[in-house]
């Protein structure tokens, strides 16, 4: 699809754009699990029904301006390299990628919101926002959830709240999140204990590509584990704190290390600086490795800060799918690690 390739010739608005506290939080999610009042839950349905259903839901967003003017497919529709791009983009779940029979995804023309139909519940609404957010991001999620959920009457219980498929996301069914960059007490061993802490608050962490994924390059995604007990508010409320309160723990540890480690950080960070200026083959987890450096860096002020949103669009836009989706030749690992490399090397080439 056309709009897949062109999206892939851009940013991530959701990253790259500015937002609050991006130094250390550089984006956050929402998303909130909704199924259809009247019908059974995506895995008791038959084929034709899941076809109708996705169907359905799909024309519906049609009339939701803007989404009539982004994109609303089938995943059917996609190949391989389009729907691993959509989940490097973080608007499709791998799950969603990886299953795609009877099930589409709609993106909202900004590319800031997704709606995945056919996941594990009927509906996945998400939101994206730059920095520590949540609050906006919770503001456009309601948003788009009345405006769906007067065409498509979500199933709701008085006492239980939003009915899903797994019993863990009953209630609000709202998982939020925020990505965290934490390099510094990764190198200071205080980070197995703040993520042991998680679980007593309810949180839990992820990975670079959230559930079932690595902290590559330091990148942790937080979100709330309960989803029943208070309202959407009170739940991103307690996230939130949390999450201020990791920003501040890892400031404090970045300055403990520049006070007692300045040599070994000013190394690391103009170690990848070199690399990746200057290699002529890159894999895709030593560039988010070696761009995790680089915003140190320009964190502590060693780089320029204009560097900063050349970094974090390569963390997203040297990805496999994005180089893919760019070079209609079919890549094999080789010359992929080569053009990615150069694409690096381009993006950094006016700093």
């Amino acid at each position: 699809m056309k709009l897949l390739t062109d999206w892939a010739h851009t940013d991530a608005p959701w990253l790259t754009s500015p937002g609050p506290d991006q130094g250390i939080a550089c984006a956050s999610r929402l998303r909130l699990a909704r199924n259809c009042a009247g019908k059974r839950f995506r895995r008791t349905l038959d084929t034709a029904e899941r076809e109708a259903l996705t169907t359905d839901i799909l024309a519906r967003l049609g009339d939701c301006l803007p989404w009539s003017e982004g994109l609303r497919a089938s995943m059917d529709d996609l190949n391989q390299s389009q729907r691993l791009f959509l989940v490097e983009r973080h608007l499709a779940s791998s799950e969603l990628a990886g299953g795609g029979a009877q099930s589409g995804i709609a993106i909202r023309a900004d590319a800031l919101a997704s709606v995945m139909i056919g996941e594990e519940d009927h509906v996945r609404l998400q939101v994206l926002s730059p920095g520590l957010d949540l609050f906006t991001c919770l503001d456009a999620a309601v948003e788009l959830d009345q405006c769906l959920g007067k065409a498509l009457h979500w199933a709701y219980h008085p006492h239980y709240g939003y009915l899903t498929s797994c019993p863990t996301n009953l209630g609000t069914g709202m998982r939020a999140s925020v990505m965290l960059h934490l390099p510094a007490l990764a190198l200071s061993k205080e980070l197995p204990r703040m993520l042991r802490g998680l679980g007593k608050l309810q949180l839990t962490a992820r990975g670079f590509h959230g559930e079932g994924s690595e902290a590559t390059g330091h990148f942790y995604q937080i979100s709330n584990q309960r989803t029943l007990g208070a309202d959407e508010l009170g739940f991103i409320q307690h996230l939130e704190e949390t999450i201020r309160d990791i920003i501040a723990y890892e400031q404090e540890a970045r300055s403990a290390l520049i006070g007692q480690q300045r040599a070994l950080l000013e190394d690391k960070v103009y170690r990848a600086w070199g690399i990746l200026r200057h290699a002529r083959r890159l894999g895709s987890n030593e560039t988010i490795e070696q761009c995790s450096w680089l915003r140190l860096g320009i964190a502590c002020g060693w780089l320029e800060a204009s560097l900063w949103p050349a970094a974090d669009r390569l963390l997203i836009t040297s990805q496999r799918a994005h180089l893919q989706l760019r070079d209609p030749r079919a890549l094999d690992p080789c010359t992929r690690d080569v053009l990615r490399a150069d694409h690096v090397r381009s993006t950094l080439a006016s700093h």
